[in-house]
């Protein structure tokens, strides 16, 4: 940001019922004039700009406003489309381009504000897990690994224990046409297929048993 200190707040005008405001900013640098508008939550203002002369560091943080803000609109956004864990967001939103600072402190409104409840995210995750037939473990892996906390996954894992482990195992053998083994090297093969799934080996015998009844 230039050091110039001829920054001046030309228009100050609300959208979309009042929620953001756009704020017009105009300066001289290298004896030209050059325009900007920033886009900012009403909400998260403590107190209105306005229109006059503002300083360097006034600019500067609503520069950092209106990026928030942006970021705020792109984790929406993406919340819509599916759950997520905090951390997987803030990721999300850097590769978007945001800054850290800026996605960390954008998540974490979202979150205070309702939008983002990684209770409801993980559970939603669970489910459609489920429906691929993967295992438990599986499951809970990827919970882990998309950066869902502990209390998270405990609620995952209590809608988990309301499944049969071996049924879902058994279906999945039968939806995928996997041949019985016949010989030991065939049988580690069969069960290594099924791990990777996420099933124990107790949950895949059990399974076993009921394909061959």
């Amino acid at each position: 940001m230039t050091m110039n200190n001829s920054y001046r707040i030309v228009r100050v005008r609300a959208v979309e019922g009042g929620a953001r405001l756009l704020v017009e900013l105009e300066w001289q640098e290298c004896g030209e004039c050059c325009h900007e508008t920033l886009s900012l939550l009403s909400g998260r203002m403590t107190r209105l700009p306005e229109i006059g002369p503002v300083t360097p560091e006034t600019v500067e943080d609503l520069r950092h406003k209106s990026q928030v803000c942006a970021a705020i609109g792109a984790g929406l956004r993406a919340l819509g489309a599916t759950g997520s864990s905090r951390r997987h967001l803030t990721q999300k939103l850097c590769a978007r381009g945001f800054a850290y600072e800026i996605a960390k402190e954008a998540v974490e409104e979202l979150a205070e504000k309702g939008y983002l409840k990684e209770e409801e995210g993980a559970l939603r995750e669970a489910e459609k897990n489920l429906a691929k037939l993967w295992g438990d473990r599986r499951i809970l892996a990827d919970l882990r690994a998309k950066g869902y906390a502990a209390g998270a996954l405990k609620y995952a894992a209590a809608r988990l224990r309301a499944e049969n482990g071996t049924d879902r195992c058994a279906l999945l053998i039968r939806k995928r046409r996997m041949a019985f083994p016949t010989d030991d090297a065939s049988l580690r093969k069969f069960m290594a297929a099924l791990a990777r799934y996420g099933y124990s080996q107790a949950e895949i015998k059990a399974a076993m048993k009921i394909r061959k009844n």
